[in-house]
């Protein structure tokens, strides 16, 4: 099971590095990491768009109405913290705006990106493509080596559509809808 700590210590593995026993100990590479892995974490969850990290959830309408453009508007899910809207009222017209959906529709259900603060819930690709994404962002300040920094963040790359393919076998599929234009060659 992934911690923290595991996910940080895989990414100073790729780079070669020293690893840490938490992310306040006093050394360098722990401080190098609990810098920048909370943003690479939720940055890989809004990117790859995990399974793991989808929640769905009906907001309740705001007293006060936007003040142009959409008849209603509802705050965004704090518990787990809203990183991306993936899908809401399938697919109603919507804006995201301060942390708000704003839209015609009087109720709003979602699907979206959470935060995850439990590193034990990612599946392997995903706390693969969290540590590699770490890797990439420390590479410099670790190494120095920009030609290390190029190829992490190649695999960080790489990474991340290899946890969105793996989830992608595990998500159901969508049916396929048949308009005009099926038709339009004939």
């Amino acid at each position: 099971m992934a911690s923290d700590v595991s996910i940080c210590n895989r990414a100073l593995a790729l780079l070669g590095a020293k690893t840490i026993v938490s992310l306040s100990a006093d050394q360098t590479e722990a401080e190098v990491m609990n810098a920048i892995y909370h943003d690479a974490r939720d940055s890989i969850l809004r990117e790859a768009r995990p399974a793991c990290a989808t929640f769905r959830t009906t907001l309740a309408k705001m007293s006060e109405a936007p003040a142009f453009g959409y008849a209603n508007q509802f705050q965004l899910p704090t518990s787990p913290y809203c990183l991306s809207v993936l899908e809401v009222n399938e697919d109603a017209d919507y804006l995201v705006e301060d942390r708000r959906i704003l839209t015609d529709s009087s109720t709003c259900s979602i699907v979206y990106v959470g935060r995850i603060t439990d590193a034990g819930v990612f599946d392997a690709a995903t706390a693969f493509a969290i540590a590699a994404r770490c890797a990439a962002e420390a590479s410099y300040a670790l190494a120095q080596n920009g030609s290390l920094t190029d190829r992490m963040w190649a695999l960080s790359e790489k990474a991340i559509m290899d946890a969105q393919n793996a989830d992608a076998v595990e998500r159901g599929t969508d049916a396929i809808e048949v308009d005009q234009f099926k038709y339009a060659r004939q």
